[in-house]
């Protein structure tokens, strides 16, 4: 998995390429770190993201928390049409502003 960070003022984009599982989420979560106290929007760019599981899910939703007590916002975009049903499953879709990839 590849992680590239953009800051722009209070806005953080995250472009992630690969798969989101068990050996990559710790070094999402890693990244991530430190970055959410001085945004209050995180942009997730999925267009290079093929997968996800529980253990990726859980960065986004530890990001989702830190934000929301702060008032902020995270938006996912680019989302391929295997990880959005992931994330409509697990009740993602009705938090998050997620945009799915256009074909």
């Amino acid at each position: 998995m590849k992680v590239d960070k953009k800051k722009d003022g209070d806005l953080l984009t995250v472009s992630i390429e690969g798969s989101l599982d068990i050996n990559t989420a710790p070094e999402l979560k890693k990244e991530l770190k430190g970055e959410l106290e001085d945004v209050n929007k995180v942009v997730f760019d999925l267009k290079k993201t093929d997968y996800t599981s529980s253990a990726g899910l859980r960065v986004f939703l530890e990001a989702f928390q830190i934000l929301e007590k702060k008032g902020g916002t995270i938006a996912m975009i680019n989302v391929n049409k295997v990880f959005y049903d992931i994330l409509r499953l697990s009740g993602f879709t009705d938090f998050l502003d997620i945009q799915e990839a256009e074909d």
